[in-house]
């Protein structure tokens, strides 16, 4: 590998303006396939019995209906003759226009129900004009309709009537036929309806808004609120970069040292945006359009870009400050870049590796956009390291030279680095681990099981709704709906039954859990039945239809049961052939009959646990009689999801630090023999992530997709800082045997670049507390917490455990420099 970096630094330094030709000429390629990128808005779930039910429901029975949720608001009684005003005119213009060819064509229910439904009709047939009635006067007729309504539409129709008093809010529900179309045809749909109900005019003091689930997700982007973080933290970094590059100048040279701070900025600033354009690039070649190795871009995977902002910074800090150094020691810009290169390049190399394999371990989340997440920020992040060891150092080296020649290069203040605060503060941070080293690592270790306790209180958490911008408006719409409706109308609970559903057990096994699903809470009633599609609900339809005399001479009795020895086969046969709506509910795959049970519910996220305990209670007989029972939904699929990313957790953990600790050993192994340096060197990885998982305990931020990367971050921050802080000290003690030397040198120049890189990286990454986009937000204090704890990790504990190491080694194998141990030089350990 030394060998890569000396072809490496010997093509930069000879032929640098063709290595940047090179690069640029990839960038442009690269950044044209970057346009052709596709972003979908739908979350990809993970593969599993719950997702997979749901395939088969909806690719055996369909979505034959969808409901569009209009709420109309009002500042006072929503009972009122302008909101009936209002909802004549929604009516009428859904009806005058071509979006009515839409609506469902059902006997069993109007295409458009209101909480102010029949109002009108009632109004005409008592002789007045609806146009004319007073508030008093829709109460009243409401009310009439009310108790004039079969019993299986009270409920609904008082479902429709917000809970305030008095209520303030009502809805009205638009019913569309769906047959033959896939999710994202529905949502278009949906969406034509919407921008006909948006046509109606409101009376004044009433407000409408249409609203579906599919059309809060797909029309809320968050990518314009990740854009703006972006160009945030790259102005914020832009600045931090020009304290952190900044030289003290000599006199009269203080326009010779802003030059050099802004190209370095510069330059930086360069390498960080290629190496968005490079994972964009490669991420479109990856994508489905081409390798089919990973999905499409998703809202959640445009985070990538500041994640490789905040980590792909670090890159041209350390570089540069190793070849700041080199330079002003040697006065030799070559010379200076070949050592950075062969030392903090290397470096860098291996950061890049560690951090790769933490992101990389997103292949085994549960989520299926992590892994593509992960995957991208792992091109990114090589895509970094790549352009900081070529276009960085070809186009600094340009520069340098260009300045030698007119004897501008700043020799002095170079040299001087290491004097400037940060580094200087950095360096007395050694004295703990000379004086006491022991106490340093006990008290890491305490602290470290103080948070993986906090790492078992942590909750998990996945709501889709977390990712919506909170200044939508739609979000108050949605919160309307979860305050005063129970979360609306949309929410279906599905249960699928395959097996041997065709035999008379199971039927009426069947038929009793769906009578008694009704007292589960969190599920709608209608009347004295669970608001539900199911073979008893198209069994009595059937008897309304006037099929009762057929289904009694099949087999049917009381309570929609059958006796032992019935053909219950023969019995959906014949609703299969002749019930209206029993292709929704029940169907034959391969010579079998499945049947689901779609049940209108209102659990949300919080009664969610005790609906599913309740289904599971009511449908275990069937499930008893040979059957196999799915209770699924959206809703059910990403709490699952959440229970499997908190699994995944230790998953990850242990092959994000078991590879890095591999790739670390078998380097030191190789280039210094000491192996035990990798495991040192991974060991406060362990101590950041133990301490960040008790910090996100302490301040309530759960588990969730986003924050899932943190295995992948810390080890993307924490392994790149000690990577530096071991191979300095090597490096330092391989010239000077003198420990103790050793350190403060190792400290004091790498812990200035440390200090700066963990302030860049934690701006960088702490804009991120200013996103609305709920994950977002707590990724932001999460990463911070991580940055801060990675820093201490580096400079205050992993030296002490080198300090260890070294009196180790020494007792071992003798002083560095020495062929045996016990020699006279061994008195200049630290300990």
């Amino acid at each position: 590998m030394q060998t890569f970096f000396k072809i490496l630094s010997k093509a930069v330094i000879k032929q640098p303006v063709l290595v940047l030709v090179c690069v640029l000429t990839l960038t442009a390629v690269f950044g044209a396939f970057a346009t052709q990128s596709v972003t979908v808005q739908e979350m990809a779930t993970d593969d599993n019995e719950l997702t997979r039910a749901l395939g088969t429901i909806d690719e055996v029975f369909g979505t034959p209906q969808s409901v569009l949720q209009v709420v109309i608001e009002s500042e006072g009684d929503i009972r009122s003759a302008k909101a009936l005003e209002t909802l004549n005119s929604i009516e009428s213009a859904i009806l005058n226009s071509q979006a009515s060819d839409t609506l469902i064509e059902s006997g069993q229910q109007p295409p458009i129900i209101s909480f102010l439904s029949g109002v009108s009709r009632a109004a005409e047939s008592a002789g007045l004009d609806p146009a004319s009635i007073d508030d008093n006067t829709v109460a009243d007729l409401r009310l009439q309709v009310l108790e004039e309504s079969p019993a299986q539409f009270q409920g609904l129709l008082a479902g429709l009537l917000g809970s305030g008093d008095p209520p303030g809010t009502g809805l009205m529900l638009v019913f569309q036929d769906t047959s033959g179309l896939d999710s994202m045809q529905v949502i278009d749909q949906q969406r034509e309806m919407a921008d006909v109900i948006k046509t109606a005019k409101p009376a004044d003091g009433i407000t409408l808004t249409p609203f579906s689930f599919g059309l809060m997700l797909t029309d809320s982007d968050p990518g314009p609120e990740i854009g703006m973080l972006f160009a945030t933290a790259l102005g914020i970094i832009l600045l931090v970069l020009a304290t952190v590059y900044w030289l003290k100048p000599e006199p009269g040279r203080k326009r010779v040292i802003i030059r050099r701070t802004a190209a370095d900025v510069g330059l930086t600033l360069m390498v960080i945006l290629a190496a968005v354009v490079w994972m964009q690039g490669i991420g479109v070649l990856l994508g489905p359009d081409y390798l089919n190795l990973i999905d499409y871009f998703s809202p959640q995977t445009q985070i990538v870009p500041i994640l490789i902002v905040g980590l792909g910074v670090d890159f041209g800090i350390h570089l540069l400050a190793r070849y700041r150094f080199e330079t002003g020691s040697s006065g030799d810009p070559e010379k200076a870049l070949r050592i950075a290169m062969g030392t903090a390049g290397f470096a860098l190399l291996l950061a890049t590796g560690a951090t790769a394999i933490g992101f990389l371990t997103n292949l085994f989340s549960p989520v299926s956009f992590l892994a593509t997440l992960g995957v991208l920020a792992a091109v990114g992040i090589s895509a970094a390291f790549l352009l900081t060891a070529t276009m960085l150092p070809a186009a600094r080296i340009i520069l340098d030279r260009r300045a030698a020649r007119k004897g501008t290069l700043p020799l002095k203040e170079l040299s001087s680095q290491t004097q400037r605060a940060l580094p200087t503060i950095a360096g007395k941070t050694a004295w703990l681990a000379k004086k006491a080293p022991f106490a340093t690592v006990t008290v890491a270790l305490i602290l470290a099981g103080l948070g993986g306790y906090g790492f078992t209180q942590l909750e998990s958490e996945f709501n889709l709704t977390d990712f919506v911008p909170g200044n939508e408006p739609v979000l108050e719409t949605f919160n309307t709906l979860t305050e005063q409706f129970d979360g609306g109308f949309e929410e279906r609970t599905q249960v699928l039954i395959t097996g041997n559903i065709a035999a008379p057990q199971s039927h009426n096994a069947l038929i009793r859990a769906i009578e008694e699903i009704k007292n589960i809470p969190g599920v709608q009633v209608i009347g004295d039945f669970a608001d539900a599609n199911s073979i008893a609900s198209v069994i009595g339809q059937s008897y309304a239809a006037g099929l009762g005399d057929q289904l009694a001479e099949l087999g049917i009795g009381h309570g929609f049961k059958v006796e032992d020895g019935t053909d219950v086969r023969a019995i959906y046969d014949f609703l299969i052939n002749n019930a209206p709506g029993a292709g929704q509910v029940l169907a034959l795959d391969q010579g079998s009959y499945l049947t689901r049970v779609d049940i209108r519910t209102t659990a949300g996220s919080n009664r969610l646990e005790s609906l599913v305990d309740g289904l599971d209670q009511a449908f275990e007989p069937v499930e008893a009689s040979g059957n196999t029972v799915v209770i699924t939904s959206q809703e059910i699929a990403q709490a699952r999801q959440s229970v499997d990313i908190e699994d995944s957790q230790i998953l990850s953990l242990l092959i994000a630090l078991g590879g890095a600790m591999l790739l670390l050993v078998a380097y030191y192994t190789i280039y210094s023999r000491r192996p035990l340096i990798g495991v040192i060197t991974v060991m406060p990885v362990g101590l950041v992530l133990a301490l960040t998982f008790g910090a996100m305990a302490a301040t309530g931020i759960p588990i969730n997709p986003v924050t899932a990367t943190l295995a992948a971050l810390s080890i993307g921050i924490g392994v790149p800082f000690n990577i530096h802080v071991s191979s300095r000290f090597l490096e330092e003690r391989a010239s000077n045997p003198n420990c103790r030397l050793a350190l403060e040198r190792t400290v004091s120049q790498t812990g200035g670049a440390l200090v700066g890189s963990a302030i860049t990286t934690a701006v960088g990454f702490g804009v991120l507390v200013m996103s609305t986009l709920i994950p977002f937000q707590q990724l932001g204090f999460v990463i911070v917490y991580a940055i801060v704890f990675s820093l201490i990790a580096a400079i205050l504990v992993l030296p002490s455990l080198l300090v260890i190491w070294d009196a180790i080694d020494r007792r071992i194998h003798g002083a560095p420099g020495s062929s045996t141990p016990g020699t006279e030089k061994d008195i200049k350990g630290c300990i």
